[in-house]
């Protein structure tokens, strides 16, 4: 129901904080769209149950859009969303005590998730993220129970390739649109007073 009624907006659609949201829902979408790839790989070879295929395509499917519109109906968008944030490491966490700890995976979505982190600018919340990720994989072996399996096999290196390339080219891009950014308003800014440098 959340997602089909008209989202009420608490930020202005040119504010800091709908970008913040709206750049959190793109690397999120294009994070679980390669992510699942990998995870796919590692469920298919330890003949997963259905109910782990189930939360997986929730995990990829539902949970962006979902996340979105929690932070955009919140009277605090960036607060949501840095539970978003943490509710993503958690999952991280989910997911790598279900792949038995399969090491490339494994490493690879911990990594890419503490990467997110990183890109948002804080380190507590990457310190917060880490605890919640060691807190969803105590719990889940506790629950699901503890398997190690974590040999690599080709399958699920060809199958976290996408993960393993398209997301630090992405990273890099988005780095790059955002210096090209910088650059152009520091031009306008020295069109307007010369005293200012026009490039970085």
């Amino acid at each position: 129901m959340l997602l089909l009624t008209p989202i009420t907006l608490s930020a202005d659609r040119d504010s800091p904080v709908r970008h913040f949201v709206e750049r959190s829902y793109r690397t999120r979408l294009f994070f679980m769209a390669l992510g699942v790839i990998s995870i796919a790989s590692v469920l298919y070879q330890n003949a997963a149950h259905a109910l782990v295929w189930g939360l997986l395509v929730a995990n990829a499917c539902v949970w962006p859009p979902l996340a979105r519109a929690l932070a955009l109906r919140s009277a605090d968008p960036v607060t949501a969303e840095t539970r978003n944030l943490l509710i993503d490491s958690a999952m991280g966490g989910v997911w790598i005590v279900l792949m038995q700890f399969n090491l490339l995976p494994s490493v690879l979505i911990a990594l890419v998730l503490a990467i997110d982190k990183i890109k948002v600018g804080s380190w507590q919340l990457l310190m917060r993220s880490l605890v919640v990720q060691l807190a969803a994989c105590v719990l889940v072996a506790a629950i699901h129970g503890l398997a190690f399996a974590p040999q690599t096999t080709m399958l699920n290196i060809a199958a976290s390739l996408p993960l393993l390339v398209g997301y630090p080219l992405a990273m890099s891009l988005s780095a790059h649109a955002l210096r090209q950014t910088v650059r152009e308003q520091n031009r306008r800014l020295a069109r307007i007073d010369p005293a200012e440098p026009s490039g970085i």
